[in-house]
C-alpha cells in the first residue's frame, strides 16, 4: 500500500505515485482537502504530461494517519512527512507544489529540509504567523463547529462562511475527515508562528503566487521579496480559492522555473 511512514513518530502518510519519466513534483493540497483534490486541479493536470506527479494527503487528512494530539501536528513531524515520502519513492530531490496549507508546508519544507527541493511553487499562504482575518475567523468557526457537532457541521459551517455549497466531489471528500484531528491540526497552525528565522538566507527556487483578492496576498508578496530569487505573481480577480484553479496563466512560469533548477 502506498504508504510513507515517519521515521520519528511512526504515523503514516499516504500517497500516490503517477509514475512517469519526467522530474517528481511532490503536490500537497488544502486544509480538509484530500489528495483527490489536489490530482483535479489544472495546474497539477497540466504538468501531468510531462512530469513524474506525486500527491500526499497531510497528517490529519485523506488516508493518512489521523491523530487527535495537538503535538503530533508540530511543524518538524510535518515537515518530516513529506520527506519520508520522497524516501519511500527513492527520491532525492524534488519540485515541490503547494495549495493553501500545502503552501505553508512547502514554506517549512523550505526552512528545515531544502536540500530535498529542486524548488517550490507555493499558492495562496505566507510563512508568517497567521494574521486575524476573515478567513482565519471563518476556519476557526468551522472546525469548532466540527468539534462539537461532526463533519457534516464544519462543512455547512464554511460554506455558510464562504456563501456557496462546496461542489462535488469536493464536498465528499471533505465530509470524509476527522473533525478531531482537523481540531488538533488547526490549535497546532495557529500556535506555531512564523515559520522561517531569515527568509533571506534562503537558495531554494520558488514561485509563490496569489489570489489579488486573497487575505494571504501581502503576506505572500513580501516572503517571495525576502527569499532572494522568488518570483511572485499576483492574480486579479482570484480570491484564495479560485487561484487553485488558473492554469494557463500559471503554467509557463512553472515550466520555467522547473526547467532553470539544478538536477
Amino acid at each position: 500500500m502506498p504508504y510513507a511512514t515517519n521515521p520519528i513518530d511512526r504515523f503514516r502518510t499516504w500517497f500516490e505515485d503517477t509514475g512517469g519519466r519526467g522530474q517528481p513534483v511532490l503536490v500537497y493540497p488544502g486544509f480538509a482537502d484530500s489528495l483527490d483534490y489536489a490530482k483535479t486541479t489544472p495546474l497539477a493536470q497540466a504538468l501531468g504530461l510531462s512530469f513524474r506527479m506525486v500527491f500526499a494527503d497531510h497528517r490529519g487528512q485523506g488516508r493518512s494517519d489521523k491523530p487527535h494530539e495537538v503535538a503530533s501536528y508540530d511543524v518538524i513531524l510535518r515537515v518530516a512527512d513529506a520527506v519520508a515520502v520522497l524516501d519511500a519513492l527513492g527520491i532525492e530531490r524534488a519540485h515541490y507544489i503547494g495549495f493553501s496549507l500545502g503552501a505553508r508546508l512547502g514554506f517549512a519544507v523550505g526552512e528545515h529540509s531544502p536540500e530535498r527541493l529542486r524548488s517550490l511553487v507555493l499558492c495562496g499562504n505566507q510563512p508568517y504567523e497567521w494574521p486575524d482575518g476573515p478567513m482565519r475567523r471563518a476556519v476557526c468557526d468551522a472546525v469548532a463547529a466540527g468539534r462539537a457537532r461532526g463533519m457534516v457541521a464544519l462543512v455547512e459551517t464554511w460554506e455558510s462562511a464562504i456563501g456557496e455549497r462546496i461542489p462535488e466531489p469536493g464536498r465528499t471528500w471533505m465530509l470524509e475527515n476527522d473533525p478531531l484531528a482537523l481540531d488538533a491540526m488547526l490549535r497546532s497552525s495557529l500556535a506555531e508562528g512564523p515559520l522561517s528565522r531569515d527568509l533571506t538566507a534562503w537558495n531554494v527556487p520558488c514561485l509563490i503566487y496569489a489570489g489579488a483578492e486573497d487575505e494571504m496576498h501581502e503576506s505572500a508578496a513580501r516572503a517571495a521579496s525576502e527569499i532572494p530569487g522568488a518570483v511572485f505573481l499576483s492574480l486579479p480577480g482570484h480570491t484564495h480559492f479560485s487561484a487553485e484553479h488558473v492554469a494557463d496563466e500559471l503554467l509557463p512560469h512553472v515550466v520555467a522555473l522547473f526547467d532553470a533548477a539544478v538536477p
